[in-house]
């Protein structure tokens, strides 16, 4: 069963860590320290969530309405603009005091943020859906929650690592300036996956 687990861990490691929306928004709470081990739990708690409706049969869902998917990629674009212009804006804007910002945010917020990043990620659904619940589909029942159980602790690990590295990176990381450089390198990134989505949605 070892074995079963390393591949689920290896199979989520390396479908999660290439850095997307949802890690940049964790490792930025991180070094703002602004309840970035919620974060990473709420991440990881989704994925267990997610990966566990892939591996018993979630996937049969979208196959029968593909038009999920879809929708899920609109909205995602949307926010991820939304997210990028309120990004560049603080980029631009600049001087801020990181501990009076962060004071300024709410628990509300954060929550919510946490919710778009994952819910409106259509790549959330076809990595731990799609990919993981298919891949699963040759796996006996027997051999199925070992293999969640590697994907979830991979998961944990990762974004867990996320936010206690950008804790460990704060004193550095949160100077105004650094932050400015942050805001602006997350807001691009924001706008390129938002036309990414568009794309992804046109043409599937």
């Amino acid at each position: 069963m070892f074995s079963t687990y390393f591949t689920g861990l290896t199979l989520m490691a390396t479908l999660i860590m290439p850095i997307g929306m949802q890690n940049a928004f964790v490792l930025n709470q991180g070094i703002k320290r602004q309840h970035h081990l919620f974060v990473a739990a709420f991440c990881s708690i989704a994925d267990v969530i997610f990966m566990s409706a892939g591996v018993w049969g979630g996937a049969k869902v979208f196959n029968a309405y593909p038009w999920l998917l879809t929708g899920i990629g609109i909205l995602g674009a949307v926010f991820m603009a939304y997210y990028g212009f309120l990004c560049f804006k603080s980029a631009f804007k600049g001087g801020n005091n990181l501990q009076t910002d962060n004071k300024n945010r709410s628990f509300k917020a954060i929550v919510l943020a946490c919710c778009a990043f994952t819910i409106l990620n259509p790549h959330v659904y076809i990595d731990t859906i799609v990919i993981l619940g298919g891949f699963a589909a040759n796996l006996t029942a027997e051999q199925r929650p070992w293999f969640v159980f590697g994907g979830v602790s991979a998961s944990f690990i990762w974004f867990f690592g996320l936010a206690l590295l950008g804790q460990k990176l704060a004193p550095v990381l949160s100077k105004p300036r650094s932050q400015q450089i942050i805001d602006f390198v997350i807001a691009s990134m924001m706008w390129v996956l938002a036309v990414y989505l568009l794309q992804y949605v046109l043409t599937n």
